[in-house]
């Protein structure tokens, strides 16, 4: 494989002049119908598609697969994404076409996604040909909905949720909740977030605008002089627009939150990401198809930015088996390969991603020292599978890491003894603390096997995982219950976590190896009433399983929802 990436570097023109020119040109001039880029799925790897409804789950993450995301504390707290045994840097999440990876974190945070309709692909694996920096172990495309509808939610925790979709082009949502976000706290903490949402047709043209402002109470924030305080308040706004076809799409996202210790402002950031892509799918024959196009992207975070782009092609044939390969070209080492065959249940993937150092990787703050001569991260992607059952490796190769900051004693001067040995004057001594950095610091992998299968009305996931990576459950099972019974459909899942291997700052008892573990029973029923009317009850965490997913912040407790939808 890196034998082909240094053959594609030395002969870019080449390869660009013979396989992308010709087919850019055939953007331009074919007549053939092309399918929506977002809705293309060239790989032979496991696709999960959900339409998020407020009537059975909270949060957008809750709607997907909760066994990957874990919320580091109640609502409003940073709510990650983490696919086949990889960090959440390591999948990249697109929102109505346009990547919406926070430029300053390099991840997705779904904390504020409460959910208001939403469909949702999910796509494991590595996917770097066609969706660029950071999908090296997977791929979430978010793409807004809005059923117009009026849908009310009274919960446990004083939690209030309305939505108003008048029309299919606008809908208003408000949510609200008190809580208490640390396990060592008994004071109330407060989440509340509105949101509103635009989509309109103009011809072949959509259009949509998704805006989420937020205002997040929690504890354990520092003041200017590191003094430890509980009155600590994150205040935000997310906002994504994007305007697309057939063949293009443009967006733009934003991204400004405001951190307030005892009410004096501490830390602000604010980022931003320009998007563009260019693409057509073109049928060479009932046999062959061909996927290509150009995209690019303007990153800003703070006062620095970034510039990306890239051109890729991936091609579907079928002979005997079917087959895929894929390659991108992108400016600063952004290159990934692909190559996957497929026949009835069973498939084959190899292929290469990259992720491309984040802005406060690159640059730092006051208390992160600035590494501009990151190279990106690359990895290897291998994964096989027949039926339910699939087997995945990734190996990665200068990973960025986290190195922290220290604080030493310097000695100014030393101390005066006379000739008794008793002390005159003292030493003068003075702290110095080294900022915080990231690195390039070598190489690592993760493993694992999968089962994914249906037992009529259960099913069953279970999965191992063996990875280098902190705090990521060696052992993952998910199992589903779905009954019908007098027009009620009931839902029970369980979620269990087992063995997560601590990080750096996860001081453990003694005797204690892995993190606690993280079990979650859910149950949900729906009835539908006449008059376009719609119940539901959910009970997330029906057990009240206790576990510390960070230090000092335990997962939500118990809770309770009614949800009553009507649609027009």
């Amino acid at each position: 494989m890196n034998e082909l990436i240094e053959l594609w570097n030395k002969h870019t023109f080449k390869i660009t002049a013979v396989i992308v020119a010709p087919l850019l040109l055939a953007f331009f001039v074919s007549k053939v119908q092309a399918e929506n880029i977002e809705e293309i799925v060239v790989y032979a790897q496991e696709v999960k598609t959900t339409k998020a409804s407020p009537l059975t789950s909270t949060t957008l993450f809750e709607a997907i697969m909760p066994e990957k995301t874990w919320m580091a504390g109640g609502y409003g707290a940073s709510t990650l994404y983490r696919e086949r045994g990889a960090q959440s840097v390591h999948t990249t999440v697109y929102k109505n076409g346009v990547p919406a990876n926070n430029p300053g974190s390099g991840w997705y945070d779904f904390g504020h996604d409460i959910t208001s309709g939403e469909t949702v692909k999910v796509i494991s694996g590595a996917n770097g040909v066609m969706y660029g920096s950071g999908s090296i172990a997977g791929t979430v495309l978010i793409q807004d909905t809005i059923d117009t509808s009026v849908t009310a939610r009274l919960g446990s925790d004083r939690q209030q949720y309305i939505s108003v979709a008048p029309t299919s082009w606008f809908q208003y949502s408000d949510f609200s909740i008190e809580q208490q976000a640390r396990n060592d706290n008994t004071e109330t903490d407060k989440y509340k977030n509105q949101s509103a949402k635009i989509i309109a047709d103009a011809g072949d043209f959509k259009f949509i605008v998704n805006a989420v402002d937020y205002a997040y109470d929690y504890d354990n924030c520092y003041t200017p002089a590191f003094s430890q305080s509980n009155d600590c308040l994150q205040d935000g706004q997310k906002v994504t627009v994007s305007v697309r076809n057939e063949y293009f799409t443009l967006g733009r996202t934003e991204e400004k939150s405001e951190y307030f210790t005892e009410g004096v402002s501490t830390y602000q950031n604010e980022s931003s990401r320009d998007y563009f892509r260019i693409g057509d799918t073109t049928n060479l024959s009932t046999l062959l198809e061909v996927t290509y196009g150009v995209d690019g992207s303007k990153e800003q975070y703070n006062e620095h930015s970034d510039d990306n782009y890239g051109v890729f092609v991936s091609i579907d044939a079928q002979f005997i088996l079917d087959y895929n390969f894929g390659i991108r070209y992108g400016n600063d080492d952004q290159n990934a390969l692909r190559f996957g065959i497929a026949k009835d249940q069973f498939y084959l993937n190899v292929g290469t991603s990259f992720r491309k150092a984040n802005l406060y990787e690159l640059y730092g703050d006051s208390y992160v020292d600035a590494n501009e001569s990151l190279m990106p991260e690359e990895g290897t992607g291998y994964e096989i599978g027949f039926g339910a059952l699939s087997l995945f490796r990734y190996d990665f190769e200068e990973s960025i890491e986290y190195q922290s900051g220290s604080m030493a004693t310097n000695i100014i001067a030393e101390a005066v003894y006379n000739d008794v040995g008793t002390l005159i004057l003292d030493a003068v001594t003075e702290d110095v603390y080294t900022n915080a950095s990231y690195y390039n610091s070598g190489s690592y992998s993760t493993q694992g096997v999968r089962f994914s299968n249906d037992f009529g009305p259960v099913s069953v996931m279970i999965k191992y995982n063996d990875s280098d990576k902190p705090r990521v459950a060696q052992y993952v099972t998910v199992i589903t219950f779905n009954k019908m019974w007098k027009d009620v459909a009931y839902k029970l899942r369980y979620v269990g976590s087992f063995d997560r291997t601590p990080g750096a700052y996860d001081f453990l008892p003694e005797g204690q190896e892995y993190l606690d573990d993280l079990k979650k029973l859910n149950f949900y029923a729906v009835k539908k009433l006449p008059n376009n009317t719609t119940v539901s009850f959910t009970a997330l965490n029906l057990t009240n399983e206790q576990a510390e997913v960070l230090p000092y912040y335990d997962n939500k407790g118990r809770e309770f929802n009614l949800t009553i939808q009507y649609n027009w």
